[in-house]
């Protein structure tokens, strides 16, 4: 599954990449328009994606990435990529029941508690450098999904959404809504390499096992 991504540049929200900009909520942008990236807290992030009923993230294929850069260095971005954990807890799961569809279902998520300090970390090493040199130095903050699919693809459009909640009584923002994995498929990434089968990540974890006795 092509990665879902929301960036923001400084205080900014920028535009989502490549065709995701067109499935990205007005209202979101507006929102978010005062949301910093360097100083919201882990600990209350939550994050949550929709997908059709057959088809699963994969393990540690939902993740967050942050990250910075200063102008005409892009090339070179100090980046670090955190894979999220899923979560039931009611008061992660129940702000969500407005986003439930038929024939779909959610998965909530949250960042894992161990990683907190790596993440406060690259926060404050992008302020310090965005005091250091103001104008020039960027952020990226983004949620992305990696999914594989059960059986064969349903007909139809095989549509994805992708929400964010930053405060820890807040509701969760819609980043991405209805992506059409179809369209986000091209030449070079086919639909059955974007969302591959699941049982071919079973019989990774199979070999490696059997690698190990």
């Amino acid at each position: 599954m092509s990665r879902i991504v929301r960036r923001l540049s400084g205080l900014a929200l920028a535009a989502a990449m490549l065709t995701a900009c067109s499935h990205v909520p007005v209202s979101t942008m507006w929102a978010l328009r005062n949301f910093d990236a360097a100083s919201v807290d882990p600990a209350v992030l939550r994050a949550a994606v929709r997908l059709p009923e057959t088809f699963e993230p994969q393990k540690g294929g939902v993740t967050l990435k942050i990250g910075w850069w200063r102008d005409g260095e892009a090339k070179s971005k100090h980046e670090m990529i955190f894979a999220l954990k899923e979560t039931t807890a009611p008061e992660d799961v129940a702000p969500l029941a407005g986003e439930t569809r038929p024939g779909t279902r959610i998965h909530a998520y949250r960042v894992d508690p161990a990683d907190y300090a790596a993440i406060r970390a690259r926060q404050k090493e992008f302020l310090e450098e965005k005091a250091r040199d103001p104008g020039k130095t960027h952020g990226s903050f983004g949620v992305g999904a990696d999914a594989c699919r059960r059986g064969d693809f349903p007909e139809g459009p095989l549509l994805t959404t992708t929400c964010l909640r930053t405060q820890p009584s807040g509701r969760y923002l819609t980043v991405l809504k209805n992506l059409d994995m179809r369209e986000a498929a091209t030449k070079e990434k086919p639909l059955d390499e974007l969302v591959p089968p699941c049982e071919k990540f079973a019989d990774r974890a199979e070999s490696a096992t059997g690698i190990a006795r």
